[in-house]
């Protein structure tokens, strides 16, 4: 505003410098041609040649937009054709976002009648197509996308996802390669290309992208780590089973180099020390891993570095092994089973009634079911502690994350839902699929108690009846009492 007023100011300014100068010396033009005579003031001169040149600039406009006229129109013509399309393909893509599949097919042949350029709209028709449920179509448009080098990337995503969504790993692991070429800064190509590896069992280019996608700030560290820890762990087991105890050993101490108390690296640690001769150091390695984190399996393994302990010889070895942590479900529970399996019953007792009511799982009140009737052969008592067991939270198991599937032993995969890398070991939900272990799983379900061949499962009340279990006091083992997990399975 201030730059108007100023200019406003100049210019009247020199208007009236002009003025005063031409009234103080008005001067005279004298014109004589094809015999006309024309003599006049300069400031009348002056005058009226800005009003022949301001008419001459009128015509000359007039002429050039009569001239003009259809060009013009033609051009205006396109530019509200340009606008209408772009804002159809805004509207399309706003439909495929809200998962309408008509009016995003609708805009996008207006997009396509509009524009008249394939390259804008193949992607809002393969994204409508696909929408819509024509896969084919969409096909289409994906794969002339990927012939133009600016909408190549778009394509092959595009065609990657119809393929993941087909369920065609095959054809998806050769399309996220490319897709990665094109962009390695792309988070979804990092992670899909990484999920189709692992699924494809490619631990070597598995591990690769996984590495690059790390430097690149595309899956942070600690996810990271706990994908490498899947990976050396599954090329541990791969090692153990094609008979290569020491390139087993080798992937497993770098698993637990990051999780010091993994039970399946310890086991294949453990399993190649005692491979050479060395049972000191696989019992310390049980030791430091109990140590850095209770856990069953640990505590089975342990008690196996001995097999022809007794069972009283057996509970002094868990013992000494829970000193540190005894006061961990974990421990409190190796405890009690060692010592039921040794009929000390005083011990177990203890070492079950030590456990806060809130950590009771239903494995706590089976084994108190059997001490009812082993010690006791009190029925009544062993029926209402399974009883209490049905309402209690389920025992600790490898449970996926993503599914709530469980499973006694670890994999690399979740058998149920086939994610990678989701089974950890915690209490799993009140529902929970139960996944049939395969073949090969490394890591056996934890349980302290020596096993015979099963017995048939029978009712409660017909394991009440029968001759008295040995000795009634407690702490005294008896001689000829049955196998405990037998029993403990019956009541169950």
């Amino acid at each position: 505003m201030l730059k108007f007023c100023f200019g406003l100011i100049v210019l009247i300014g020199a208007i009236t410098f002009a003025a005063i100068q031409l009234a103080d010396n008005p001067g005279r033009i004298s014109i004589d041609w094809l015999g006309y005579h024309i003599d006049t003031y300069f400031g009348v001169a002056l005058l009226a040649m800005l009003l022949g040149l301001w008419l001459l600039l009128f015509v000359f406009r007039l002429f050039r937009g009569i001239v003009g006229l259809p060009g013009g129109f033609f051009d205006r013509r396109a530019t509200r054709r340009r606008d209408e399309g772009v804002s159809a393909l805004s509207l399309g893509m706003a439909a495929i976002s809200a998962g309408d599949a008509e009016e995003a097919r609708k805009q996008a042949r207006k997009a396509e009648k509009l524009l008249n350029d394939p390259t804008k709209t193949r992607l809002l028709s393969a994204q409508a197509a696909a929408l819509g449920g024509d896969s084919e179509a969409a096909g289409r448009y994906f794969d002339a996308l990927t012939e133009n080098p600016e909408t190549r990337f778009v394509g092959l995503v595009g065609k990657l996802r119809q393929a993941l969504e087909a369920g065609d790993r095959e054809e998806a692991l050769p399309l996220a390669r490319r897709a990665r070429d094109l962009r390695p800064d792309s988070g979804f190509v990092a992670r899909t290309l990484f999920m189709l590896e692992t699924g494809a069992e490619d631990w070597d280019g598995a591990q690769k992208t996984l590495f690059d996608a790390v430097r690149r700030d595309l899956i942070p560290e600690d996810e990271a780590k706990h994908f490498r820890v899947a990976i050396d762990m599954e090329r541990a087991r791969l090692k153990q089973e094609a008979g290569d105890l020491g390139g087993a050993a080798d992937f497993a101490l770098r698993v637990l180099a990051v999780e010091p108390s993994f039970p399946p690296a310890v086991q294949i640690a453990v399993e190649a020390e005692q491979g050479k001769g060395r049972d000191r150091k696989a019992q310390r390695l049980l030791e430091d891993a109990w140590s850095a984190s209770p856990h069953p399996a640990l505590a089975k393994l342990y008690a196996g570095l001995w097999p022809n302990d007794d069972p009283a010889e057996r509970l002094k070895r868990i013992q000494k092994l829970t000193g540190g942590q005894a006061d961990s479900l974990a421990g409190r529970l190796a405890v009690a089973e060692a010592a039921i399996a040794a009929e000390l019953w005083g011990v177990a007792r203890s070492a079950l009634d030590a456990i806060p009511e809130a950590e009771r799982s239903a494995g706590v009140f089976r084994l108190l079911a059997y001490m009812a009737q082993a010690e006791h052969r009190d029925a009544a008592q062993a029926r209402g502690f399974l009883e209490r067991a049905g309402n209690a939270p389920a025992d600790p198991a490898w449970t996926c994350s993503d599914c709530g599937a469980t499973s006694g032993n670890w994999t690399v995969s979740c058998g149920n839902c086939g994610h990678f890398a989701t089974l950890t070991w915690k209490q799993p939900p009140r529902v929970s699929a139960l996944v049939a272990p395969p073949e090969t799983d490394i890591v056996p379900a934890p349980t302290m108690i020596e096993t015979s061949a099963p017995a048939e499962a029978s009712d409660p009340a017909e394991v009440a009846v029968g001759e008295p279990v040995g000795s009634a006091r407690p702490d005294e083992p008896s001689g000829d009492a049955p196998n405990p997990e037998d029993v403990v399975r019956r009541l169950a």
